[in-house]
């Protein structure tokens, strides 16, 4: 296995789960600045985050042994 985990080819298979996690983390940083539903409370805040944080780093993680798979 080389020292640099994601090279250029093995960034070139990951696309596929890189754009959904840019996606995910722009929403995110939008419903973080202009906060929608400001007036539901903290279960309707820690429920809307929890929904777009969860499958973010559910993804990253999964992003991450698929670059290891990938590489070896």
């Amino acid at each position: 296995m080389t020292a640099n985990l994601f090279d250029k080819d093995v960034l070139l298979d990951l696309t596929v789960n890189i754009i959904p996690l840019a996606i995910i983390a722009f929403f995110t940083a939008m419903f973080v600045v202009f906060n929608p539903w400001a007036d539901e409370g903290l279960f309707g805040l820690v429920l809307q985050y929890t929904l777009m944080v969860l499958p973010f780093i559910a993804l990253a993680v999964l992003t991450y042994a698929a670059a290891k798979r990938i590489e070896d």
